[in-house]
């Protein structure tokens, strides 16, 4: 009996180049601290839309994260290798990166904020909560949500062969912006009730990317998006006095998280807009995106050295959006070089330490 296995997906560049600024996007939401923009202390109403746009980056992440399961591994899924697959480049490198810092605030570090009083005398429990919720090293906290995305791919799955993926999508968005992000992003399960909607949005997304790029082709639809966009950014913040994430217990009630909407209809802007450059080669680009994973490795541990440097040098600059590029650029920079160098020191070996 011949088997034949389902053909080779197109390389898709547009959604490549989307993963690329999307880690552009996340790293700049974390260095307002090296840009010495402080956007909490009396912001102007542009300091708290700007702030408002550019944090929930991991939004952009999820959609192509779901984007790129249809496209590369729904076809020929077979849950154990995909899950081992994931557990060697996925799981090993959080765990690797991890363990130092882990160790630091659970032996040496006790009372330095990132440690719950009641695991402060019980180290075992205090390593397996900060392996659970990724809260020793920021930004970490999507590791655990992701894995647990992973975990439940043959419902997904069951979800995508059903007639009722964007029904249940569409179903599961409005619950998302009622839970919101859960505080300190310290609830993997919360996280995931957040951001599942969107991670199946992404696969309806490629599942109908024709359908979707025909009608995002008008001008004029781009131009409504956007409004809307810059609409949702000012409700935010002029109505609900909410500059940032939205985040919250799972149970309590409150506003609803309108960053999400906008943070969608974003998605869409940019995989029309991007898909302009579908056949063009933007090397830059092309290199952010290739080690994107290995940037979201390394980057946390750039971010306190730089600012202190940064700091010490006394430079007396006020921060705002150019210092903002510039330290977002230095830390991108910074990452892909160091990721390159060990590379070089660890060959094909370096994806169990950095993903890449």
């Amino acid at each position: 009996m011949i088997v034949v296995s389902p053909p080779q997906k197109k390389f898709l560049n547009s959604i490549n180049y989307f993963r690329g600024i999307a880690i552009i996007i996340i790293v700049a939401a974390h260095s307002y601290g090296i840009a010495n923009w402080n956007v909490y202390q009396d912001p102007t109403l542009f300091e708290k839309f700007f702030y408002a746009l550019n944090l929930n980056g991991s939004v952009f992440f999820m959609f192509i994260s779901g984007f790129l399961y249809n496209h590369i591994f729904y076809p020929r899924f077979n849950y154990k290798k995909f899950m081992i697959k994931k557990a060697k480049y996925v799981l090993i490198p959080y765990l690797v990166c991890s363990i130092l810092p882990i160790l630091y605030a659970v032996f040496i570090d006790i009372e330095g904020g990132f440690l719950l009083d009641s695991l402060k005398d019980k180290p075992t429990l205090a390593i397996l909560w900060f392996l659970a919720t990724g809260r020793a090293v920021y930004a970490y906290w999507y590791i655990p949500m992701i894995i647990l995305i992973f975990a439940i791919s043959p419902l997904i799955n069951a979800i995508i062969k059903s007639k009722y993926l964007i029904y249940i999508t569409l179903g599961l968005i409005p619950i998302s912006m009622l839970v919101h992000r859960p505080i300190h992003n310290t609830n993997p399960v919360h996280s995931l009730v957040y951001f599942l909607p969107i991670y199946l949005l992404g696969i309806y997304s490629s599942i109908n990317q024709k359908k979707i790029y025909a009608f995002l082709k008008s001008n004029q639809v781009k131009i409504t998006i956007l409004f809307l966009a810059i609409a949702l950014g000012l409700i935010q913040v002029l109505i609900f006095n909410v500059h940032g994430n939205f985040s919250k217990g799972f149970w309590s009630i409150t506003v609803p998280d309108v960053n999400l909407l906008q943070k969608i209809l974003l998605c869409f802007l940019l995989m029309s807009v991007l898909d302009k450059y579908e056949d063009t080669d933007i090397t830059a680009m092309k290199k952010t995106a290739e080690t994107s994973f290995a940037i979201y490795f390394i980057h946390p541990f750039l971010l306190k050295p730089i600012t202190k440097l940064v700091r010490s040098l006394e430079l007396g600059i006020q921060g705002n959006i150019l210092t903002l590029i510039v330290a977002t650029f230095l830390v991108v920079i910074v990452s892909i070089a160091i990721a390159h160098l060990l590379k070089l020191v660890f060959k094909g070996n370096s994806r169990y330490i950095i993903g890449w």
